[in-house]
């Protein structure tokens, strides 16, 4: 009996060593398989880093140079990525920021440029005429008239050329717009009672026909946009013509048209008559004093209104300029749309 016994603890020792013989090489396997598998994963992620570093490591750096260089002043500089498509989105859209701002500062460099040009033309000609009126080189009584109305008139052009650039520059600092009901009517009518007496005396017909409108926005600037086109109207209509100023309803939108039968506007012109100081006619422009900057004013202003201009213009049959507002407040009751 114990000699069974002690065979069968034998047996169950040799039973449990060999389970944990077995046990202990599933563990060794499992634990060797998941080294294997951890291996594995820590390697492609090294790999995945190693080609997110080069791939990023270059459009990064090129990015980098290149907002250096436009910091520096080096307005032609641009990213030019190609590769991922993000990163040509990003090359793409920084190159054309890039872009603006070169144009803007060619823009802005030739304005000066062209500034510096109007504001000597005028000034040549008051020094010169006022030092012929000090040394007495200017000897009648006839010829000091004449250099004292000529010193008049081109500081007046010079005042009034500074007045535009204040204007022009005051609108592009997006001076706040104010928002009120304003009656198209009365400023049409408000405006030719201004223009009436340099219409008389320019022996032209100024005429008003002007519907009830009203639209909520900033007066100031619609003045600063009609006032232009009647002014113009008026400079390049020969003796004996028309300016009409008409106001009508469309839809949701107010139409303020200015019509004149002057002298017209070439089609090579109508893309840039609302550059800054660009001029259809250089000797006519200077001798009725526009300052070439007018309809840049009106359309940096129309721009403030949230407004745009229409231009219809034939050589020799006269031109109509067009503002159209938008927020038409309601008609009066009964009224047509």
């Amino acid at each position: 009996m114990i000699e069974r016994l002690t065979s069968l603890r034998v047996w169950l020792l040799a039973a449990m060593l060999a389970t944990a013989v077995i046990t202990i090489a599933v563990l060794a396997h499992e634990t060797l398989v998941a080294g294997a598998v951890a291996a594995l994963l820590i390697a492609e992620a090294w790999l995945g880093a190693t080609v997110l570093v080069h791939t990023v490591r270059k459009p990064v750096g090129r990015a980098i140079e290149t907002a250096d260089r436009l910091a520096a002043g080096d307005l032609s500089a641009r990213m030019a990525i190609s590769g991922p498509e993000e990163f040509a989105y990003l090359g793409r859209a920084f190159d054309s920021m890039a872009a603006q701002l070169q144009q803007a500062d060619t823009e802005q460099k030739r304005f000066l440029a062209d500034l510096a040009h109007e504001i000597a033309t005028p000034l040549s000609a008051v020094s010169g005429f006022a030092f012929a009126l000090v040394d007495h080189s200017a000897h009648t009584a006839a010829e000091r008239a004449e250099a004292a109305a000529i010193v008049v008139r081109e500081s007046d052009r010079l005042r009034q050329l500074l007045d535009d650039v204040r204007n022009l520059h005051r609108l592009e600092l997006a001076e706040s717009v104010r928002q009120e009901q304003v009656d198209i009517h009365e400023l049409c009518t408000e405006t030719a009672r201004r223009f009436q007496l340099t219409a008389q005396n320019a022996q032209i017909t100024l005429l008003v026909c002007a519907e009830e409108v009203s639209v909520i926005a900033d007066p100031r600037l619609i003045d600063a946009v009609v006032n232009n086109f009647v002014s113009n109207a008026i400079r390049y209509t020969p003796t004996g013509g028309r300016v009409q100023i008409r106001a009508h309803r469309s839809r949701s939108v107010a139409v303020v048209a200015v019509r004149d039968t002057g002298i017209g506007i070439g089609p090579k012109h109508l893309d840039r008559i609302f550059d800054r100081l660009y001029r259809v006619d250089e000797a006519r422009d200077r001798a009725t004093g526009g300052s070439g900057l007018g309809l840049a004013i009106a359309r940096r202003a129309a721009q403030s209104l949230d407004a745009r201009i229409e231009v219809e213009s034939t050589p020799g049959h006269g031109s109509e300029f067009r503002l159209l507002l938008p927020s038409v407040t309601a008609p009066p009751s009964g009224d047509p749309e």
